[in-house]
């Protein structure tokens, strides 16, 4: 299917998932919300905040029986980002407040704990005490709410161990949550004072609150300390939990509130729940799914739902369902969505491309490290600045980028960095600790870092490196100075490599002209050495040396691999490109099915190709960073080629391309507060 429509349709966590009738706050018709089986059977997770579970996060089955814990180093707010980690504040050590990031959650073994190798901490200078949370998908922003701080504080989902504020938002009181529609670019703020702020245009507007709206709900008399706050977007309705006096375990209130996007002032809650009956004493945090709330009641230790919760009469109504659980601080639904292809992975021809991601070592003095092309390569559409020799460059489908580097003045010092959405925005920018991150140091084992590939589908980056070989496999959250999760020694020095999540199969080019393949490999992890040696040949013989692969693709759909041979890379005229077919199954020798090449050494020929360091494909065309002529290549239609002293399709002038990543429509969709996704504009 066109993979444009499959994230347009695809469905997701958390509050409502399928948008039925539009319209105003009626009849429980009108406001009905079909959640899918998937999302109703997916995780609920279950923040716990008391003196003896602090930090304890509860997996609730179907039936919202705990069925694995995982403790965490964090026990405020949390948020789920579309690839399944989960963002968490922390109030636990003393102020600052920091944020955990936890490698997928929801797949963590039953009493896992933290683990530096999979999870990072932020910190959050400035901060006092960290409360709820949001997160802006497409931008790839987390707000947090925080308490005795007066403000909002923002900061880059990719953000690391010494992150800095992007922007603080000043508030008039404090908010103890917040809901955010990237849609509309609006925010909800739950402030303690027992009012909600509504910010418009937060992000365009510099995340600014001055022109913010007020709504008080009720009568403006009872003492009110809004807490939990949710959103459904096409009926344009909030719920908001009142924990009132947080010494008082009976005073608790739900406020339904329709038309939430223009109300303003003093209003009348659609709804009021409040009673004996209700249980409700301090519903610190409530998630919405369809029609039903789920309600963190911590004073009563339980979690509420309201199965009709837009519909029905005011007053003390009973929940639909009690079930007990000790000081619950925060809740979130993990209905994880459907995964387009890793980017190295792409093998259908629908996909829209929208640019060329190119990296130079080193660039022209002066100029950007990182810059964008157009898929026609006639022009560059957006350019950043990372610093450091940068080596390969990949993209995973949040958009955030990774790029390897060493370090030409100490080369046993190899580092990766993490650039924040750099995949669809940040033109003109430079790397920044608000946003970005490193990963770096002794306990790295990082020597000479080269290749790599990221697993969406497994939270891995599977990283070559050239200076110690091996493979190593690093959490694609972790950050600072932490060792790999594992490494697969390899006898020869590897260059580059790609990784087939539907066969679990690695490909690794050679620098002597070979490819290792090791089968299983999420499981056997390479142990035993490579399953398959392929050594291409022409004509029946091995290809001879000099011979040094370097770019490396495995193309699934055609079940062969394309590689790129540098040669010898002081002889920047003797690169070529080869096919090989059944690279399932192929062992040993194996004949290359189409060559590009001139023949000639000594020439650079029509191909261009000299040293072709990296390759990245779309389906049908091969782009080629080609280091030694200085030119990003593209060859068209390239399994139709008869192979020889063959023109590049389109070229662009580059100095020094390193490496090279496409950049597919798909990456960092939206999701609004109805939980569907929206893909790039």
């Amino acid at each position: 299917m066109n993979r444009q429509l499959h994230w347009i349709t695809g469905l997701t966590m958390g509050t409502a998932l399928t948008l039925a009738g539009c319209g105003g706050n009626g009849s429980s018709n009108s406001n009905r919300q079909v959640v899918p089986a998937s999302a109703r059977s997916a995780p609920l997770l279950v923040m716990h905040n008391g003196s003896d579970n602090k930090g304890q996060i509860d997996r609730l089955g179907p039936n919202l029986a705990v069925e694995a814990t995982f403790q965490s180093n964090a026990n405020e707010g949390m948020v789920l980002d579309l690839l399944g980690n989960l963002y968490a504040a922390s109030d636990i050590s003393a102020s600052p407040s920091q944020f955990q990031v936890v490698h997928r959650t929801s797949s963590r073994p039953d009493e896992a704990t933290s683990n530096l190798g999979l999870d990072r901490e932020v910190d959050a200078p400035g901060s006092a005490n960290l409360k709820g949370v949001a997160i802006a998908h497409q931008a790839g922003l987390i707000f947090a709410a925080n308490v005795g701080g007066n403000s909002i504080e923002v900061y880059g989902t990719a953000a690391g161990e010494e992150a800095t504020p992007l922007a603080s938002t000043s508030l008039p009181g404090n908010a103890w949550d917040l809901v955010y529609n990237e849609t509309l670019d609006r925010a909800f703020l739950a402030m303690t004072n027992g009012t909600i702020l509504v910010i418009d245009n937060y992000v365009a507007g510099d995340f600014s609150a001055m022109a913010a709206r007020t709504i008080t709900p009720g009568d403006g008399m009872a003492v009110s300390n809004i807490h939990g706050i949710a959103y459904r977007a096409d009926i344009d309705t909030l719920v908001v939990t009142d924990v009132a006096d947080p010494g008082v375990a009976d005073d608790g209130k739900i406020f339904v509130i329709s038309s939430a996007s223009t109300a303003e002032g003093m209003v009348t809650p659609d709804r009021t729940i409040a009673g004996p009956s209700t249980l409700l004493g301090n519903p610190v945090d409530l998630i919405l799914e369809g029609n039903r709330a789920f309600i963190a009641e911590k004073s009563n230790d339980a979690i509420l739902v309201y199965n009709n919760i837009f519909a029905g009469e005011s007053g003390d109504i009973a929940p639909s369902r009690v079930v007990d659980s000790v000081k619950p601080e925060a809740l979130i639904r993990d209905a994880t969505v459907p995964l387009g292809d890793d980017v190295s992975d792409i093998d259908d021809t629908r996909i829209s491309i929208e640019g060329v991601l190119v990296t130079s070592n080193p660039p022209l003095m002066g100029q950007p490290d990182v810059v964008v092309l157009d898929t026609d390569l006639s022009m560059v559409t957006r350019s950043f600045t990372v610093g450091g020799s940068l080596e390969s460059v990949s993209v995973n489908q949040l958009g955030d980028v990774y790029l390897t580097a060493d370090n030409a003045m100490t080369p046993s010092e190899g580092s990766m960095a993490v650039i924040n959405r750099l995949g669809v925005a940040r033109d003109g920018e430079m790397f920044s600790l608000s946003r970005d991150r490193m990963l770096s140091g002794e306990n790295t084992g990082l020597v000479s870092p080269k290749g790599f590939d990221i697993a969406d589908g497994l939270g891995l980056v599977l990283v070559t490196d050239n200076g110690d070989p091996a493979v190593k496999v690093f959490g694609a959250q972790a950050g600072g100075n932490v060792a790999p999760l594992y490494k697969t020694t390899l006898s020869v020095a590897p260059w580059d490599l790609d990784y087939d999540p539907d066969s679990d199969t690695l490909y690794v080019a050679l620098v002597n002209g070979t490819v290792a393949v090791f089968e299983d490999y999420s499981v056997d992890r390479g142990t035993g050495g490579p399953d398959r040696t392929i050594t291409p040949t022409i004509g029946g013989m091995p290809i001879t040396a000099p011979t040094n692969l370097h770019g490396i693709v495995y193309v699934a759909d055609r079940n062969a691999l394309i590689v790129s041979d540098v040669g010898s890379g002081a002889n920047g005229t003797d690169g070529k490109l080869y096919v090989i077919e059944r690279a399932d199954r192929a062992d040993g020798n194996t004949p290359v099915a189409i060559s590009i090449d001139d023949g000639n050494n000594d020439a650079v020929g029509n191909t261009q190709l000299g040293n072709p360091v990296d390759i990245a494909w779309d389906g049908s065309s091969l782009y080629v960073a080609e280091k030694s002529q200085k030119q990003v290549l593209r060859f068209d239609n390239l399994f139709d080629s008869e192979g020889g002293d063959v023109a590049p399709d389109a070229s662009f002038a580059q100095n020094n391309p390193e490496s090279v990543v496409l950049l597919p429509d798909y990456l960092a969709p939206a999701r609004d507060e109805n939980g569907l996704l929206q893909s790039n504009p």
